[in-house]
């Protein structure tokens, strides 16, 4: 990143894809009403749906002829910033990568680390390519006054509202637009509608007496109780920066250590992550990975179900990478991450691998967490969510962090 910028510089913003929801049209205004020059490609119908206001591109060529194109926009245009929904797709790994060697500043947005009600904006890369330090001298360095956890009301039909809007107007119009996007996700929308209707819906009753039985059974138990909160396959987390396989791997590898490692009288509670569509039959694959390795009555699925509730009581929690690895840490309970985590630092998880997870963890520091939560609202974590009644005040806060100095200089700073 240049670092020849004089403060009176106009800072003129190009947005990529964003959220399906207007959160980039509000991020636009607050850009806006604070001095920016804003700019915004358009990939797909979707894209144009969720927009309002002037300063539109689309972008209708070849993958291959991308990168040209965005940097001839870039140069033309005078950006200074490009700012993007997650650094996983195609689109913005290229657009990272020019922004970068063109000396731009670059953020890169996300769910929050911390949830709820908080946003994530970061220089550079989220999740395995973030440059969020790692050693506790420049933790602490960073970490400002406590925050109190930001409240604010969101709908899952509402969300879904806005998912199959943007997917619909994918596939119905596409193909004249934007003849060559192709979305960044595994399965195609309908495939992923079907799941839910045939998978969730339909027989709901049937999953609520499953998962109360097996709520029943996690009560019960008086050993030793571990969780693996399973994340989503089409999670750029697992794609990119978790071990080869994804999570059938991810599953299969926990219940075979569980089995030879754990202490004889522990359980282990599988839970389904809640936005999957259940198309991949996860209790299946735990089934046969159980039973072949002889712990199939020591091994329960959990598909719904109060996630805080398990890990108030778990002896341990098995991630990836996954969010749910922090929200764990913050409620005591000892963490190994398997995959490249913003959090996975020592004396907060456990160093030692997950075989010796199971009989030597110990819950993290509690005044070591206090710092990375301070250092993170401080720096990477604004308040708002992308949709719901934190989309506005979610937009205004990231705003303000976008046109302030970046908290460390991402050339400088290595990647995890």
């Amino acid at each position: 990143m240049r670092d020849d910028r004089g403060p009176d510089e106009e800072r003129v913003f190009l947005l990529l894809q964003g959220p399906m929801s207007f959160f980039f049209t509000y991020l636009a205004t607050a850009l806006r009403a604070r001095g920016a020059s804003v700019r915004r490609v358009l990939l797909c119908p979707g894209d144009r749906l969720f927009w309002r206001g002037p300063g539109a591109v689309s972008y209708r060529g070849r993958p291959e002829g991308w990168a040209p194109w965005l940097r001839a926009l870039i140069q033309a245009e005078h950006v200074t910033d490009i700012a993007c929904l997650g650094d996983g797709r195609r689109w913005h790994e290229e657009a990272v990568r020019i922004a970068e060697d063109l000396g731009l500043r670059v953020h890169v947005v996300e769910q929050g680390y911390l949830r709820p009600g908080w946003l994530t904006v970061e220089p550079s890369g989220t999740g395995g390519r973030s440059r969020f330090p790692r050693d506790w001298t420049a933790i602490e360095a960073l970490a400002g006054p406590a925050k109190a956890p930001p409240r604010f009301r969101t709908s899952f039909f509402g969300y879904a509202a806005m998912d199959v809007a943007f997917n619909l107007a994918n596939i119905f119009t596409s193909w004249a637009l934007y003849p060559h996007f192709r979305l960044h996700t595994l399965d195609h929308p309908a495939r992923e509608w079907a799941g839910w209707i045939f998978n969730k819906a339909l027989p709901f009753r049937r999953r609520r007496r499953e998962r109360r039985a097996m709520e029943a059974r996690i009560a019960e138990h008086r050993g030793p109780l571990f969780v693996l909160p399973l994340q989503l396959d089409t999670d750029y987390q697992i794609r990119l920066h978790a071990p080869p396989g994804g999570v059938a791997a991810l599953l299969r590898r926990t219940v075979l250590s569980f089995a030879d490692h754990a202490p004889a009288d522990a359980l282990l509670v599988v839970k389904i992550h809640p936005l999957d569509h259940g198309e991949a039959d996860w209790r299946a694959v735990m089934g046969r990975a159980a039973e072949a390795a002889g712990v199939a009555d020591r091994c329960v699925f959990l598909d719904g179900g109060d996630l805080d509730a398990l890990l108030g009581r778990a002896a341990g929690v098995i991630v990836a990478n996954s969010t749910v690895g922090l929200t764990a840490l913050g409620a005591g309970a000892p963490v190994v991450a398997l995959g490249t985590a913003i959090y996975d630092l020592p004396g907060l998880t456990f160093q030692g691998g997950l075989d010796r997870f199971w009989t030597d963890a110990a819950p993290p520091d509690s005044a070591r967490l206090d710092s990375l939560i301070r250092a993170l609202t401080a720096t990477i974590q604004v308040p708002g969510g992308f949709d719901g009644s934190g989309a506005r005040p979610g937009a205004a806060a990231m705003a303000e962090r976008m046109l302030a100095p970046p908290p460390w200089n991402p050339a400088e700073a290595p990647a995890r």
